[in-house]
């Protein structure tokens, strides 16, 4: 199975945390990185391209609306996911060219199986 190499980017510690953890059950799934806000998520995922990003909607230092041309240009093979926490902004990040989104307040079991469905594991 090929790794699939996942980033973080959230304002929230204990958010970032949670993913976290919840992705570390994930067999062939690593967390390449995490980030508290835009200007160094962008340092790190420019630097190292992961393969799929979480991304927060709600990000401090850059509405991911305009993060995202600059993520298509330095990883275009990446597929970009909204952290949200309700359905309406979900549908507003598809509007603007997100991959998918996942909602935030989900328990862990069922946020790591949107994910997998998502990404087409088993």
């Amino acid at each position: 199975m090929e790794e699939i190499r996942v980033f973080l980017a959230d304002g929230e510690n204990h958010v970032r945390r949670a993913m976290h953890l919840s992705l570390d059950h994930l067999p062939g799934v690593i967390v390449s990185g995490e980030a508290q806000d835009a200007e160094h998520a962008l340092a790190r995922i420019i630097q190292d391209p992961p393969d799929v990003l979480l991304l927060d909607w709600h990000l401090p230092g850059m509405h991911p609306q305009r993060m995202l041309p600059v993520l298509r240009k330095f990883c275009p093979q990446a597929k970009i996911f909204a952290t949200v926490l309700q359905p309406k902004s979900g549908q507003l990040a598809l509007a603007y060219g997100f991959d998918a989104y996942l909602l935030k307040g989900l328990p862990p079991d069922e946020f790591v199986n949107s994910l997998k469905t998502h990404l087409s594991i088993t």
